[in-house]
């Protein structure tokens, strides 16, 4: 065979891989609309917002995209990501998000390691009850394309926009993920989503802590934007910072700090992470058998003027019922059961995090 023919029947045979998984997505669709049909929350209170974070650890579907580095998870790549694994990642996550907020799902959601907008698209409309949340995604500059993203509940919340405000790192690194910025209104009240993904600590901590500094100068110069027109604005920081509350990053260059009982805030942002850090028998990630609280939900302090959105929650809750969790005796301190360990060897678990939210007040 000349390459010419060799290259043909190579494009026949991606094409009708393709459409194989997409019928086999669309035959198992309607069974699972029909399962989460008893799913559909009846009784979330209009006064309470439920927000939360959740890092999904590599949510990419079995699909090649020409124009991002995901040649990994393929069919036929490193990690053997077959439609079956994608499934069932969807299935976990799904079950996860659904637990939070008294097995309401949260209002808003952040999310981080998505690969696109047909990953949002499956686990909304055919894993977690159809039509109950909205989709806010955009592609980053990420070269291995994975996004930020926000879902949240239609019947709470209008959107009204998003900008990606991008993280200037030195032309020399990779680029990297871009701040989300969201804005939501509720009774003709405004809120601020900030969803991050800030650069990880590959390389070493302290050798690559500039890159997050940076991530948290443009965050620190967005939000002086948005409270520039309107002091009280009702903002909202979640993400994976990969950085700790009490990092230079967070605590230093982002003012992110505890709200201090009777006393006058002088941060940019209160840190509701700050508390849970603060207790080493958990975290939202496990490194070297150490907690760490990369995982925030930070806000602005306009919640304090008791207009729109209201602090309730003095500290995040780090979500980790036990069926995130790994059990094997390998792992005393059952850390989040990740998707692979050892690098390639698939366990079928979740995420290497566990999902953080809060619960607001709203008050029109």
């Amino acid at each position: 065979m000349n390459s010419s023919g060799f290259h043909y029947h190579m494009v026949i045979l991606l094409g009708l891989c393709v459409v194989t998984f997409l019928l086999a997505a669309c035959q198992t669709a309607e069974q699972r609309m029909m399962e989460n049909e008893d799913l559909s929350p009846v009784n979330v209170d209009a006064e309470i917002l439920t927000i939360g974070f959740y890092n999904v650890e590599n949510l990419f579907d079995p699909i090649d995209d020409p124009k991002t580095a995901d040649d990994d998870f393929m069919p036929t790549g490193k990690m053997k990501w077959t439609s079956e694994r994608f499934d069932t990642k969807l299935e976990n996550l799904a079950r996860a998000i659904r637990l939070i907020n008294d097995n309401n799902g949260p209002d808003i959601l952040g999310l981080c390691e998505v690969e696109n907008r047909f990953v949002l698209e499956r686990l909304t409309n055919e894993f977690l009850p159809e039509g109950i949340y909205g989709i806010v995604h955009t592609d980053s500059p990420d070269g291995r394309g994975i996004d930020v993203a926000l879902i949240y509940r239609k019947s709470m919340m209008l959107y009204k926009g998003m900008k990606l405000h991008k993280v200037p790192l030195p032309s020399v690194e990779r680029p990297t993920r871009g701040i989300l910025e969201v804005t939501l209104e509720k009774g003709g009240k405004f809120l601020t989503v900030l969803v991050n993904h800030w650069p990880s600590r590959s390389g070493g901590k302290v050798q690559t802590e500039p890159k997050r500094v940076i991530a948290a100068t443009t965050a620190a110069s967005v939000i002086d934007s948005l409270t520039s027109h309107n002091p009280n604005a009702d903002i909202v920081m979640i993400g994976d910072f990969n950085d700790e509350p009490s990092d230079a990053s967070i605590r230093e260059r982002l003012r992110g700090l505890e709200y201090p009982d009777g006393q006058e805030f002088d941060g940019r942002m209160i840190n509701l992470a700050v508390r849970p850090s603060r207790v080493d028998t958990i975290g939202s990630y496990l490194y070297r058998d150490s907690w760490l609280v990369l995982d925030q939900i930070m806000v602005s302090p306009g919640v304090l003027d008791e207009n729109g959105l209201i602090l309730r929650d003095r500290a995040m809750t780090i979500f980790h019922p036990e069926f995130l969790r790994d059990y094997h005796p390998s792992q005393p301190l059952n850390p989040p059961r990740r998707t692979f360990v050892r690098g390639t060897l698939y366990i079928g678990g979740t995420s290497d995090h566990f999902p953080v939210f809060a619960r607001f007040g709203w008050r029109e």
